[in-house]
């Protein structure tokens, strides 16, 4: 009777160790599921978070790095490049046929074709060009970031043996803008995307010689990232 009670205890015991380690191990993985979703959760504030501050503060390009001055203000390279170009444009009065524009994939320098680039229906760089682009290659030396070269016509049609359409003749004055930046201004031909547009993207509607005049140009697009050369690229 004495070993059968022992023997019961002993028994008794072990199942009581048993029940208190399974709880403890029960807890153990309840605790580490639960430190587990909030750690899920905080990762997914932080990205809202993150993606909030970009938005407001305008993060930098992503190939750029931006310069602290005494007030702790962030210098955008891109943004003090651009500044400093419309200075230059203001003092050689070129603001009339040179513009510069901020959109959503860079910073875009508008040339107009007639008088400062091009004569009417050609591609060859009149020397008053070389002014304009050795500044603009300037501009382009002081960043890293991709560049975008655009050529634009007007809505007339142009037929000739050497450019049957305005295809052939936008593509034409920006391979000629991009190897003048190359060969001329030292600009990695890495860095350079030309493409020719023709007349599908008019800034302004093409119903008058003044409008006509301001949609055959070629944007240099200075892009914030290099993922834009292939999304805006293909608009």
């Amino acid at each position: 009777m004495t070993r059968t009670r022992r023997s019961t205890r002993r028994h008794e015991n072990i199942d009581r160790w048993l029940i208190t380690y399974a709880d403890m191990i029960t807890l153990l993985v309840a605790l580490f599921i639960m430190l587990y979703s909030m750690s899920a959760v905080n990762q997914e504030k932080f990205g809202a978070l993150a993606q909030s501050m970009r938005r407001e503060f305008q993060a930098l390009p992503e190939h750029n790095g931006g310069k602290i001055v005494g007030t702790g203000q962030v210098v955008d390279p891109l943004e003090q490049q651009a500044a400093q170009l419309q200075q230059f444009l203001q003092k050689t009065g070129l603001q009339a046929q040179v513009r510069v524009r901020h959109e959503e994939r860079g910073v875009v320098i508008s040339l107009l074709s007639d008088g400062t680039l091009f004569d009417l229906g050609s591609a060859d760089l009149k020397p008053s060009a070389r002014q304009v682009l050795d500044h603009v290659a300037q501009v382009l030396r002081a960043v890293p970031n991709p560049v975008l070269i655009e050529g634009h016509t007007d809505n007339l049609p142009i037929r000739t043996p050497q450019y049957p359409s305005n295809w052939e003749l936008s593509a034409a004055r920006a391979a000629r803008v991009l190897r003048y930046l190359v060969q001329k201004g030292g600009i990695p031909s890495h860095r350079l995307i030309a493409v020719g547009y023709a007349d599908t993207r008019p800034l302004v509607p093409n119903n008058s010689p003044s409008n006509r005049a301001q949609n055959r140009r070629v944007d240099i697009a200075i892009l914030k990232t290099s993922q834009n050369a292939l999304r805006f690229g293909s608009r």
